[in-house]
């Protein structure tokens, strides 16, 4: 865990690379572009790639969550709303970026969301495992001890925030969107680091999907250049 400290270099790196400045990337054609942060967190920490997504053509959005924690099933519903009202026009694409906890909420809103959605980005999410073990309908302890202590501190901000929650035994929509396959038109990213020290890597592999491996951080990967490189590949 202490190795998370190195995420400010990794912003510091960041800033002095010549992608983040928009060099030599492809523009990208003004769809909306709505990321969504980790566990605990709140749409403050990615302000960098907000501003970077705007710079290369698209329109970012937050995702209007003022910290992701508690019932994953009104999370979901919060962002679904505030998407409606930054995009109502149905039928134009949009793209949606999940930063750790933050891609399974994203993977649950593009199924609610459908063939809207033309791009899904994970970056650090366990969104493999999860997805895995709710096709089989359980979800068993996580012998990863550091995403273990993760998984038990959001179940207690889960039962404090959102005391009449019972996931993942309610079978709740977002539980449902867990076992539901996405749209066939929508395009699957999922990038973890090797060195992730929270979320495993081998759990952010999903089937069917673009994994891409890079170095670093878990919470720099929102800052990670290499994140960047493949961003500017991926969405264009």
């Amino acid at each position: 865990m202490a190795s998370e400290a190195f995420a400010f270099r990794e912003f510091a790196s960041l800033r002095r690379d010549p992608i983040y400045r928009g060099e030599g990337v492809p523009r990208g054609d003004g769809r909306l572009v709505v990321i969504i942060p980790g566990l605990f967190g709140s749409d403050f920490y990615l302000w960098p790639l907000r501003g970077w997504i705007s710079r290369i053509g698209f329109r970012a959005a937050t995702s209007g969550l003022w910290v992701n924690a508690g019932c994953p099933d009104r999370l979901t519903s919060d962002i679904q709303k505030w998407v409606e009202r930054q995009e109502p026009r149905h039928d134009r694409p949009l793209v949606l970026i999940g930063h750790s906890r933050g891609g399974l909420l994203a993977r649950a809103l593009a199924v609610r969301l459908g063939r809207r959605v033309s791009h899904l980005v994970t970056l650090g999410s366990p969104m493999g495992l999860v997805s895995s073990f709710a096709q089989r309908g359980d979800v068993p302890p996580i012998a990863h001890p550091t995403m273990s202590t993760v998984w038990n501190a959001s179940n207690t901000a889960r039962r404090i925030l959102d005391p009449q929650c019972r996931f993942p035994d309610c079978g709740c929509e977002f539980v449902a969107n867990m076992r539901a396959s996405l749209a066939p038109q929508t395009i699957v990213l999922s990038i973890y680091s090797r060195e992730d020290p929270i979320v495993p890597p081998e759990s952010s592999i999903v089937t069917g999907a673009r994994n891409v491996e890079v170095t670093g951080t878990h919470s720099g990967l929102v800052y990670n250049p290499a994140v960047y490189r493949e961003l500017a590949r991926s969405l264009p």
